[in-house]
């Protein structure tokens, strides 16, 4: 008796794991068609952000000759978020616009690729997606004055009932560049936000097609 329910038992779950299996349905496989939301979601740098170092605080005493007591705690404080400030600053003097950057190499990159630019159009799809830069820093190196742009770049798509089906999320630094010159020229700032958001949606797409 405790052999046949043991198959029975065996057999359900193979039968669920089959039915499960065949009703996941990968996103290339649903997604006939897609188009890119025009709304480029970018974020501002907060002025402040938390220290990478904590500071531990403690107090103590004796309750008597043999008994103590003690209580402490950790906190990390807030300091100047002076780079991404500083990055941030440069873009707008400099008039660049980090969402039109985003659009067009997104478009760019989906008209060249291979496996997408049959799927990929201007509007009426199916499906959009949606993409957002919830960050952007510029890293100084410790030895040198030379610094990095990166460029925080997350992806959500979307069906017609407005769920997001699928989401990613990819950074990736550009080439060194001088600080005070990638900060006080223009065409060295785009040069280097645009190298940073290219490599991310290569990146991404990847992750896709996998997906």
């Amino acid at each position: 008796m405790k052999y046949i329910s043991n198959i029975l038992l065996l057999s359900m779950i193979l039968l669920f794991t089959a039915c499960s299996s065949k009703n996941q349905v990968r996103i290339n496989e649903q997604m006939n068609t897609f188009s890119l939301y025009k709304n480029v979601v970018i974020l501002s740098a907060p002025k402040t952000i938390p220290s990478p170092f904590s500071v531990g605080l403690g107090v103590g005493g004796s309750l008597s000759r043999h008994v103590g007591i003690s209580m402490g705690t950790v906190f990390r404080p807030d300091i100047e978020n002076d780079e991404a400030l500083d990055l941030e600053r440069s873009i707008a003097v400099h008039n660049v616009s980090l969402q039109n950057l985003v659009k067009d190499e997104f478009s760019k990159a989906m008209r060249n690729d291979a496996y997408y630019k049959n799927k990929y159009t201007a509007f009426g799809a199916d499906y959009q997606v949606h993409l957002f830069v919830p960050k952007y820093i510029i890293d100084k190196s410790i030895l040198t004055s030379n610094a990095y742009v990166k460029v925080y770049l997350d992806l959500e798509i979307v069906n017609r009932n407005g769920d997001v089906i699928y989401s990613d999320r990819a950074v990736n630094d550009s080439k060194y560049y001088g600080e005070d010159s990638l900060l006080n020229n223009k065409v060295l700032l785009e040069d280097a936000l645009r190298t940073s958001i290219q490599k991310s949606i290569q990146e991404l797409i990847i992750n896709m097609k996998k997906s």
